[in-house]
């Protein structure tokens, strides 16, 4: 091949698609296979506008401009919208069969198929870069960023963008972007509402732009944790992490108006299985990128502020290690504590810190943090440990009074006063004094008693904050083996049925009264009977995972269904079932689908 009958140099944001149709023109070709024979030695090409096939063919005869393959994939082609959002092994099966000659899975890879978000089937331009490419290079192009879903406004000149509607080739032809605006016909795009959603879609615009410029090189898939970073600071996520989808969804539909999100066809349904409520949830099925942005940028103001943060992980008591605040160990403020444990306030509802060391000392706090100061401040002391009992006896035993213990301890004088007596080495902490002459027998009677009332004391005394605490750790652990365990059956999440797997549902049962933190961990975990008819649908597709498409009426068998489940049992059903989605376990076999 001639100089004269290589590639096109691609011009800034052009599509690869933009520089065949150049090319077609240049030929003078009356058909598109003489060009699509000419470029990839083969006329059995569908000239795709988002996601090309064939490249490594094409990249031979493109190297007179020295572009390979992968730099058409990255730069001129819309990879970089899809891919960062896809799991790494998929993104790179994506480029693969990109390079391929067989781009006929490729849309179904990336889950365009079988999603309710359709590509852009019209080809768009902005009338301002038209005239702006005229005169800089002699003949308009095809810009990228305007065939993106979800790309209504030209980000750079911030203006709708047109459709051209006459001359259209058909998906086998090339719609070339003529150089005279007489030679082509195209109307604008038409807004719902232009004065609410135009600066709404300029954002998401200009947010595409930037997600195409480097997203070749992103991998944004399992990004839960900085999204839980922003979901805490403004009040959708719970202490225990569970993030309050109801009002999330309010918000955001609020934020952007529903009529603008059903025109992107990005409306949420209020149930679990919303594109918004998976893309909260920990990364096991992918979001259509339009909208990972819309709730992005709703969440951090912008594409560019959520990259510069992305790397923050949600804490509100900072990371760890944290200092151990037991002022008679050695290790007193030093960075020592790894076991931090996060509940709720049933005053405030804001997250509670309990922080256990290695000693023995355990303190909490009410959080978030605010400043670093506040990572050695405690709210109540729950345990002080043996090595600050050990302390406190060898303080009396060297005749300090209460009140100078206490100011050693870090503590009330009460305090040191109440520890002092239940320790059993008590003798040494009392003051000598004079008792008055009694009978041998009277002193051993009195002793007796005492030695009775005090074993008494100590057989009814509870310390019930403790036995909460303990119970609590006890009562989580037990719920996330529940929902963990996906070798047994599922097991719905009960009073009784936590209560016998922990081996105290009596307690739970007549207690609840004295338990406040493992009834409100509890509570948060027990299951309606439709959620857990739900899980168990989950469980049996997972366990179905060599049958696809799976079989409803099988599906229904293996979980266990009875006549007479709801509809959101129904749609489960078919989430999971081949009328559906399907479950990731599939996903080495089966495209990733976008949800609906």
């Amino acid at each position: 091949m001639d100089m004269y009958s290589g590639m096109p140099l691609p011009y800034p944001d052009e599509l690869l698609y933009s520089v065949i149709t150049r090319y077609h023109l240049r030929m003078n070709n009356s058909s598109p296979k003489w060009t699509f024979r000419e470029l990839f030695g083969t006329d059995q090409v569908i000239p795709t506008l988002d996601l090309p096939s064939h490249l490594d063919n094409l990249s031979p005869r493109s190297q007179i401009i020295g572009i390979t393959s992968d730099q058409w994939i990255d730069e001129h082609t819309l990879y970089s919208y899809y891919a960062p959002f896809l799991p790494q092994n998929r993104s790179r099966q994506l480029q693969q069969m990109m390079r391929s000659n067989d781009g006929s899975g490729i849309h179904a890879l990336v889950g365009i198929t079988a999603s309710s978000m359709e590509r852009n089937a019209e080809l768009r331009f902005c009338q301002s870069c038209y005239e702006e490419d005229i005169q800089r290079f002699g003949e308009p192009y095809w810009h990228r960023v305007h065939q993106a879903t979800g790309v209504m406004v030209c980000p750079k000149h911030r203006i709708v963008l047109h459709r051209i509607t006459h001359p259209v080739s058909d998906r086998h032809g090339l719609t070339v972007l003529p150089i005279a605006r007489h030679l082509f016909q195209f109307n604008p795009l038409v807004l719902p509402d232009p004065e609410r959603t135009y600066l709404r879609l300029l954002e998401i615009a200009q947010d595409v732009q930037l997600l195409l410029s480097v997203g070749h090189s992103l991998h944004l898939y399992d990004s839960r944790d900085s999204l839980l970073h922003k979901l805490s600071e403004q009040g959708y996520l719970t202490p225990s992490n569970r993030i309050r989808q109801r009002e999330l969804e309010m918000k955001l539909s609020s934020h952007y108006g529903k009529e603008m999100l059903e025109f992107l066809n990005c409306q949420t349904y209020g149930n679990d299985y919303s594109w918004l409520a998976v893309s909260t949830r920990k990364a096991r099925r992918a979001v259509h990128p339009l909208r990972q942005l819309l709730l992005i940028r709703f969440l951090f103001g912008s594409f560019s502020s959520f990259l510069e943060q992305r790397d923050t992980s949600y804490s509100p008591f900072g990371k760890g290690p944290w200092p151990c605040l037991n002022r008679a160990a050695d290790h007193y403020r030093e960075p020592c504590i790894r076991h931090l444990k996060i509940t709720r306030c049933s005053d405030t509802g804001g997250p509670v810190g309990t922080f256990s060391c290695s000693c023995g000392f355990c303190y909490s706090r009410r959080g978030p943090d605010h400043s670093s100061e506040d990572r050695y401040r405690i709210g109540r002391i729950k345990a002080f440990g043996p090595v600050w009992k050990n302390q406190l006896t060898a303080y009396m035993g060297k005749g300090l009074s209460y009140r100078a213990a206490a100011e050693k301890l870090g503590v009330d004088t009460n305090t040191v006063i109440k520890y002092a007596r239940l320790s059993p080495a008590n003798e040494s902490f009392s003051d000598e004094v004079n008792l008055p002459s009694v009978s041998p027998l009277t002193i051993k009677t009195g002793a007796l008693k005492k030695k009775r009332n005090a074993h008494d004391l100590r057989y009814i005394r509870v310390d019930w904050e403790k036995r909460d605490l303990e119970l609590s750790l006890e009562v989580e652990e037990a719920c996330n083996k529940m929902l963990s365990d996906r070798d047994m059956k599922p097991i719905r999440i009960t009073y009784a049925s936590v209560g016998k797997r922990i081996r105290n549902l009596a307690l739970i049962e007549k207690h609840k009264d004295k338990l406040p933190i493992t009834m409100a961990i509890l509570s948060n975990r027990l299951e309606t009977v439709d959620q857990f008819q739900i899980r168990r649908i989950g469980w049996a597709a997972e366990h179905m995972n060599d049958e696809f498409p799976i079989k409803r009426w099988k599906l229904i068998r293996k979980a266990g269904l009875r006549p007479g489940y709801s509809s959101a049992v129904t749609d489960a059903l078919d989430y999971y079932s081949g009328q559906g989605l399907h479950t990731l376990n599939f996903a080495d076999r089966v495209a990733t689908q976008w949800l609906q």
